[in-house]
């Protein structure tokens, strides 16, 4: 890696970033940037793929979109039922 300064953002001062796994830390405050560096040694915690978070992202609507036509359909349901008492009853 090469010896690039960089300005941290938290302790605003002039710093040459470590690795610790793949992520870049800052030597002065520890703040860990959100980026990580390819190669080095595994980090310890999973990393998250693009993928995996489009994945979810699809399902997550995908739920929301069923979710929304249970509501419609039990709404129909709702007004059906209401129609056939008012009319078995003979108020119309």
């Amino acid at each position: 890696m090469n010896d690039s300064m960089v300005v941290c953002p938290r302790c605003q001062k002039e710093v040459t970033l470590m690795i610790e796994g793949r992520i870049p830390t800052c030597p002065e405050c520890g703040m860990r940037f959100q980026y990580r560096v390819p190669g080095g040694a595994p980090a310890s915690e999973k990393p998250e793929s693009d993928f995996g978070q489009a994945v979810g992202d699809i399902f997550l609507a995908i739920v929301k979109v069923v979710c929304f036509m249970v509501v419609i359909v039990l709404v129909g349901l709702a007004v059906l039922f209401a129609g056939c008492v008012v009319m078995i009853s003979g108020h119309h």
